[in-house]
């Protein structure tokens, strides 16, 4: 699943009805540095990429409690610096590691049942199309 930067950014993932029992159960943990009073933010942790038996890489979802949106970051294990090859795919030859990571990810999002709202729109219509402009071809020279 090779996935452009502009492409990620695109991408939205939900959940409805996340109440705070849910995400505590679920393994989500309060996080103080996105959190404030106005938001709670909630954050899970969860390896997507292992050498040998240690963790390298680590997919973080992050929500804030009340809304539907889960916001999902890979991260070198253990910091706050995010996996550049994750973010800027089209530079590099990573497409086997980001499917391997990708596969992962969306298996943990099955597991908690988070959705991709592109799939969502197309199984409500096909709101996710493209309109495209019928041209008129009726003065083209035979």
């Amino acid at each position: 699943m090779m996935i452009i930067n502009n492409e990620l950014n695109d991408m939205k993932f939900i959940k409805q009805n996340m109440s705070k029992q849910w995400l505590l159960t679920n393994g989500f943990h309060y996080n103080r540095i996105f959190s404030n009073e106005d938001c709670e933010v909630y954050a899970y942790r969860f390896p997507v990429l292992k050498c040998e038996r240690f963790t390298v890489l680590e997919c973080e979802l992050k929500v804030i409690l009340g809304e539907d949106n889960v916001i999902i970051d890979v991260y070198d294990y253990n910091t706050i610096n995010r996996y550049a090859p994750f973010y800027y795919q089209e530079y590099g030859n990573y497409t086997k590691m980001l499917d391997d990571i990708w596969l992962k990810i969306n298996t943990e999002l099955k597991r908690l049942k988070i959705k991709q709202l592109k799939d969502m729109e197309d199984n409500n219509g096909s709101k996710n199309k493209k309109n495209k402009r019928k041209r008129n071809y009726s003065n083209k020279r035979k």
